[in-house]
């Protein structure tokens, strides 16, 4: 019996190692993210009860995703009630006008991405955790988002991605180049205008800025997704790996017009990017409830298809409860809005449960219920008739109107 177990296992490895490497990759995604399925069921059960209604959505395909009953890989970051508290003083707010947003939504997988530029290397969409990422398959391959012209970033900017680090190698790390109006697209920058900013799993680099996180470097590098976001004001720059904002510069010389995304040369394991979102930066909250009588966000940011709200949303909703707090009288109706992919009455139902969500939050930082109306929108209120990518996005929102 010993050696029949020991020749099905040879074949079984013989077989795995013939599949082509992304074969390869995504059966070994698979095999990973059955691993987490009964912990992540858990952990999401209770994040359910806190920051969404009880009842899921099924069939809807919003943002391309399709539901499934059972957690991936991809809900091990999910934000559960403490994984939430635990950023709170996270309180980077995205822009609010979408110039970039890529969820790779009808990539093939192995091909190249369709809206990227690639600068040096290698990449392609690749299955991991039940998502698509973009795969930096080679070492210091570089990427940049393909738009009309080369200088498109304005004064004022957010930029957010994931990005992967699936090793313990600790010189593992990402490169964030923001290219100068006065270098060619293609030109290195590094050493003339900016040097890059490099993003490790326990921390970031800017020149002589930046610094680890104490907590980040306990949770090891192995197998974690970070969320990057940086805020461009000007001459200001915010960096934030996760909830812990890690470099605030006042006064940085130069102009960003373009950027791109590369994977370091030392690097050893699969580098992967996702959910990158760029998006011009607007007016303060109040300013914006004085001009239109409502507030637009894309910073409240959900699971795919359903009502849980991720982490990275608190700067967004922190700033909500703070406005509240310091004006006694204003009231709101938390509209949730989808873009038009998927049915109709699911994305009604999808956006209520959002909405209500979103107000569970609210209240539970100790804004008065009274206060608070949730109403989802579905897809009835575009802000965006275009097709694009970015106009979805732009559709795709959570809005504070006045009441």
């Amino acid at each position: 019996m010993k050696s029949t177990l020991s020749f099905l296992g040879g074949a079984f490895l013989l077989a795995l190692l013939s599949l082509p490497a992304q074969a390869q990759f995504n059966l070994g995604d698979k095999l990973k993210s059955k691993v987490n399925e009964k912990i992540d069921a858990k952990i999401n059960k209770t994040a359910d009860q806190v920051t969404s209604t009880k009842k899921s959505v099924s069939g809807n395909k919003e943002n391309g995703e399709t539901p499934t009953e059972e957690p991936t890989a991809e809900d091990a970051s999910s934000p559960a009630e403490t994984k939430a508290k635990v950023w709170t003083k996270y309180d980077f707010v995205p822009g609010d006008k979408v110039l970039f947003a890529d969820n790779l939504k009808g990539e093939e997988n192995g091909e190249f991405p369709s809206r990227w530029d690639l600068q040096q290397g290698n990449a392609e969409v690749a299955s991991f955790g039940g998502t698509d990422v973009i795969h930096l398959v080679s070492n210091g391959t570089a990427i940049s988002p393909l738009m009309k012209t080369e200088n498109w970033l304005p004064e004022t900017f957010t930029v957010e991605m994931d990005v992967y680090f699936d090793s313990d190698n600790p010189n593992m790390a990402y490169e964030i180049y923001f290219l100068s109006e006065l270098n060619k697209y293609n030109e290195a920058t590094h050493g003339m205008f900016w040097d890059p900013i490099i993003i490790s799993p326990e921390g970031v680099r800017f020149k002589t800025f930046g610094s680890n996180a104490a907590e980040l470097e306990a949770t090891g590098t192995k197998n974690q997704w970070r969320h990057v976001s940086i805020a461009f004001n000007k001459r200001s720059m915010k960096v934030y790996l996760d909830q812990h904002r890690l470099i605030n510069i006042p006064n940085v010389t130069g102009k960003p017009v373009n950027l791109k995304i590369k994977s370091d040369r030392r690097i050893e394991g699969n580098a992967m990017v996702k959910n990158v979102f760029i998006a011009e930066g607007g007016k303060k909250l109040y300013d914006q409830v004085l001009a239109t009588g409502k507030i637009v966000t894309y910073g409240v940011k959900f699971d795919p298809s359903k009502a849980v709200i991720r982490p990275e949303s608190v700067g967004t909703l922190n700033g909500i409860v703070k406005l509240m707090q310091e004006q006694p009288d204003l009231h709101f109706s938390v509209d949730g809005h989808t873009d038009t992919d998927g049915d109709d009455a699911s994305n009604l139902k999808l956006s209520q449960q959002r909405a209500e969500a979103v107000k569970t939050y609210l209240v539970s930082q100790g804004i008065a219920e009274s206060r608070l109306k949730a109403k989802g929108q579905g897809e009835t209120k575009p802000l965006d008739k275009g097709t694009s990518a970015e106009a979805k996005a732009n559709n795709r929102r959570v809005e504070f109107v006045k009441i």
